[in-house]
């Protein structure tokens, strides 16, 4: 910019002042300053004065040498101080422009926190209150299945334990088997939430529902496989929740989705396992039926 304005400064008026205006250079003295601070101002007024220096006359033979270089010292002088006083101000500007920058840095990452977690917590609060909604709704069911158990034999007991089992372990799909003398007859029954008939369903030996058994608990013990697709898998509920094969009254085998929580599943199985056993131990023994 110096040169430039030198250039036209003498093409235009052939001389380095211009009487009448400020010096030209007093234009990127203002500038740097104004711009870059401190260290811009006194480079640009460090370049001004230099330049301003090498076009100056030298003194004439009666002219006193002090005397023309206070003269000449002037307007250098002036630039360098201007440069320390708006550079000064652009400086603290400056500062306090980072200051502010980094203020509102700082508040914009506590707003993004308080958004994530508030965006959280509102998360939360919807799953916890479909919780609350389906664990009521399944307080009110289990209670309706439990005013409607039937005493009167034990597979009429069996047959309205199986409603209550599905209400209290979320089961869609799964068939009662109670013990006979050969084996396990099924009694009750349901498919994707609706009832079916058991009359076409073959009764279980003793043998393959312990296979059954032995083959989901294998199954636990097995990594979980990481399939996309939904997966259903046989899951076998021995009522009572005992090893002991003789003391079996019956068993629930459910088809689960192979995603759900196994450990949750089983230990709501084992409390309605223990209670639907004490109720058909508690309920006469009609002898056999023909499936229903």
């Amino acid at each position: 910019m110096l040169g430039a304005i030198t250039v036209l400064q003498r093409w235009l008026f052939g001389t380095v002042d211009v009487v009448g205006l400020p010096h030209p250079y007093w234009l990127p003295v203002l500038l740097a300053s104004c711009q870059y601070g401190v260290n811009g101002g006194l480079i640009a007024s460090i370049a001004a004065s230099a330049i301003y220096l090498a076009q100056l006359s030298p003194p004439s033979a009666v002219q006193d040498y002090y005397a023309y270089a206070r003269l000449i010292a002037i307007q250098p002088a002036i630039w360098l101080a201007t440069a320390l006083v708006l550079g000064g101000l652009r400086n603290l500007h400056i500062h306090q422009l980072q200051e502010v920058a980094d203020q509102l840095a700082i508040m914009r990452r506590r707003a993004n926190d308080l958004s994530g977690g508030i965006e959280r917590a509102a998360i939360e609060i919807y799953a916890l209150e479909r919780r609350l909604a389906l664990e009521t709704g399944s307080a009110a069911a289990f209670s309706r299945s439990l005013a409607l158990i039937n005493l009167s034999s034990q597979r009429a007991a069996a047959q309205s334990c199986g409603e209550l089992f599905r209400t209290a372990t979320g089961a869609s799909t799964m068939a009662v088997y109670l013990r006979d003398r050969g084996g396990y007859v099924p009694v009750w029954a349901i498919a994707g939430d609706n009832i079916r008939p058991t009359g076409s369903m073959q009764a279980l030996s003793v043998l393959a529902v312990e296979a059954m058994i032995i083959e989901d608990e294998s199954r636990e013990l097995r990594p979980a496989a990481n399939d996309l697709e939904p997966r259903l898998e046989r899951h076998v509920v021995r009522v009572p929740p005992s090893s002991d094969a003789a003391a079996q009254l019956a068993v629930i085998v459910c088809d689960l989705d192979a995603s759900r929580d196994t450990d949750e599943f089983y230990r709501r199985a084992a409390e309605i396992g223990r209670a639907f056993a004490t109720i058909l131990r508690a309920c006469p023994d009609a002898g056999p039926e023909t499936h229903s």
